[in-house]
Formats: structure tokens, C-alpha cells, sequence
């Protein structure tokens, strides 16, 4: 690591002696900052988005056309502390609100999330409406197409990084133009669909449509890198197991929602396998998250319904070579404003075969 170092520092602009450099790297902790700072100007990076584990209980995030799928109006939020055990973890909000409006044959949707990663090193910020059509193909299967559009912007603080030219060592320097940067500010776009029955539900999404660019520096030799594009694919079942009443859902009623959510974006792809078991109003789900060649995490997560009001929890145990992370925490909460039973969740079997919107039974979690 030290002579990539030595080698790295060399081509932009950093004055340092060969034994200076290994002294700061060996000695003074602060320097794995410089590191990633390396790596990041130095290396074809090709940027991630904030990753989250409760999928359904971020609807919006995993894919735009669940705009308005609860069809009454709702709140949802969500945060996620990854890896807190290390300094500099990466930090993720998410907020969203949608319904669904007759006039429109479809649903509307707002959704703003910001990531904090190394302690603030980095900022990103996306805020994007949604609309979204839906179609009622057969007496039991619809389909719902949604645009989204939106504006990103991320920034690198450079107070939070330590230089060479910060230390007490003799000679030295670093290039003032390396403060020279950019922050990156344009359009961001997104597409997704989502078909679904009473006990079915799947979709795709595509989000990134233009592509994102990833260069911070006014540096002429370094070329642009840009985020990937994310695929999101997603399928999933309600299997009911004990309920009262047909009509409604009440407490003591058993369903199980086994689930698979595929995400790829650049080189990465995780595939999540798993299943949320509801004894209403309790929720409790496994899942294991994993790419094609080694298993990342095991994921346990739990939650309470109370009439409009959802509240859920997740642990990430990391099992690959990461060690000392931390896992990582996520709370959500999700707000459901009431609304007419003829447009919201709770209405009799009847009125749901004469609606022509009927809202997407998806797990809450």
C-alpha cells in the first residue's frame, strides 16, 4: 500500500519525501482519508447507490411504480447507518409521499434521499417526482408504468480530508489546484412497471436512464466516470395461511410473503432471498443478500402495525471478510392517511371487484 502510495502522489503534484510519506502512513491515523482520497482520483470508480434492506417499506426507492399503490395518501421514512463499529460509515435518509388519483388513472409521488459517506466526506442529495399509469389488463391483474424525474446533486468536502501539507513534516506540499473542485448537479431520470393480482406481484426498474457523472476534480487527465445504471428486479407471493374474515385484515390473522429482489448496478449484483411472516399486527423476516459467487449478509428484520401506522426494524449481519463493521441498522416508518374505503385497503370483496384500481396486496416490510 505504501509504494502505491508513493507512486500516486508523485503524478498529482504531491511533494513529499519518500520517508515522510511512510511515517504519515504508518504513524498518524488520519491518513486512511488521504487513501480513499487516492483512490478516488486515481482509480475508475464507477459510483453506488445507497443501499437498503427493508425493500418494501421503501417502496418508492426499489421502483417508482408503486406510486400510489396503498392508493390513500402516504408517508414513508426511512435511515440507515452502515457499518457504524468504523469511522467514516456511510449514512442514508430516504422520504417519500404518494397516492393515487382517479382523475389521472394513476398514482403521484415525491421522493428526496440523501447519503452522508466518510463522515460527510462525500454529500449526495436526489429529489424526484413521480406519475404513474395504471391499467387493469384482466378482472385480476393490473399493470403500473411509472416515469420519474428528478434532480441530483453531490458535493466533496474537502474540510474533512487531511493532507500532506496538514502535518508538522518537513517539505512538505501539495498542489492548491486539487481544492479546485466541481460538484456534480444535473437530471436524473428513472423507469419501472409492476403487475399484480391479489396474491402475486412483480416488477423491473430502471433508474440512471442519464447517466450520472462521478468526476469532482479539475483535473484534465482525469476522464469522467459515471454512476451505472440500476436494475432492479423484484417478484414476490402472499400465501395466507389463517384468516377470519376475507374482507379485511384482522389481528391474529397468519400470512407468509416469501420474496426475491435482484439489484445490479456497475460490477455489483446482490441477489436477496427471503420472506417476511406476518401473525397481524407483528411482522418478523429473513433474508440472505448474496452475488454470484460469495455471501454478503444475513438479514433480520421486524415490525408492528397499528391501523395506519407501520413501524419496522432491520439488523444486516455481515458475513463476508469486512470484520469489526457493525452491521448495519435501518428503522423506517410508513403513514397511511386515511381515506374513502371504496379507494383505500379496507373494503369488502365486493367493492373490490367493481373498483377499477384496486391497491397492490404487497408486504409492508
Amino acid at each position: 500500500m505504501i509504494r502505491y502510495l508513493q507512486n500516486n502522489f508523485t503524478a498529482y503534484n504531491v511533494d513529499l519525501p519518500k520517508k515522510n510519506i511512510q511515517l504519515m502512513i504508518l504513524c498518524k491515523q488520519k491518513t486512511v482519508s488521504l487513501f480513499f482520497l487516492v483512490l478516488l482520483i486515481t482509480l475508475k470508480m464507477f459510483g453506488q447507490d445507497a443501499h437498503y434492506s427493508q425493500f418494501y417499506a421503501n417502496p418508492l426507492y426499489l421502483n417508482p411504480a408503486f406510486a400510489g399503490s396503498n392508493n390513500c395518501p402516504r408517508f414513508a421514512l426511512n435511515f440507515r447507518d452502515q457499518w457504524p463499529a468504523i469511522k467514516g460509515n456511510f449514512i442514508a435518509f430516504s422520504g417519500s409521499y404518494d397516492q393515487h388519483i382517479n382523475v389521472l388513472h394513476g398514482g403521484i409521488g415525491v421522493i428526496a434521499s440523501a447519503d452522508y459517506e466518510g463522515r460527510g466526506m462525500k454529500k449526495s442529495f436526489n429529489v424526484s417526482g413521480i406519475y404513474n399509469f395504471r391499467i387493469k389488463v384482466s378482472h385480476k391483474f393490473n399493470l403500473q408504468f411509472a416515469l420519474q424525474g428528478g434532480f441530483f446533486n453531490s458535493v466533496i468536502d474537502w474540510t474533512k480530508f487531511e493532507f500532506a501539507s496538514g502535518t508538522n513534516y518537513p517539505g512538505a506540499h501539495i498542489d492548491g489546484n486539487i481544492y479546485e473542485y466541481k460538484p456534480i448537479r444535473q437530471f436524473d431520470a428513472a423507469f419501472g412497471f409492476v403487475g399484480y393480482t391479489s396474491y402475486l406481484y412483480f416488477g423491473m426498474a430502471l433508474h440512471h436512464l442519464y447517466p450520472i457523472k462521478n468526476n469532482y476534480l479539475n483535473i484534465g487527465s482525469q476522464k469522467d466516470t459515471k454512476f451505472g445504471f440500476k436494475y432492479t428486479a423484484h417478484i414476490g407471493g402472499r400465501i395466507t395461511i389463517s384468516q377470519k374474515m376475507r374482507a379485511e385484515v384482522n389481528a391474529g390473522d397468519i400470512f407468509l410473503y416469501p420474496n426475491l429482489v435482484f439489484i445490479s448496478q456497475g460490477k455489483f449484483n446482490y441477489l436477496h432471498e427471503g420472506f417476511y411472516f406476518n401473525f397481524y399486527p407483528f411482522t418478523i423476516g429473513a433474508w440472505v443478500r448474496h452475488n454470484f459467487k460469495n455471501f454478503d449478509a444475513v438479514i433480520i428484520s421486524c415490525g408492528v402495525e397499528y391501523k395506519f401506522l407501520r413501524v419496522g426494524y432491520s439488523y444486516d449481519f455481515t458475513l463476508n471478510q469486512l470484520e469489526g463493521t457493525g452491521g448495519a441498522h435501518e428503522v423506517s416508518l410508513q403513514f397511511t392517511i386515511p381515506c374513502d374505503n371504496e379507494k383505500g385497503n379496507k373494503m369488502s370483496k365486493r367493492k373490490k371487484m367493481k373498483m377499477n384500481y384496486p391497491p397492490v396486496e404487497c408486504p409492508k416490510f
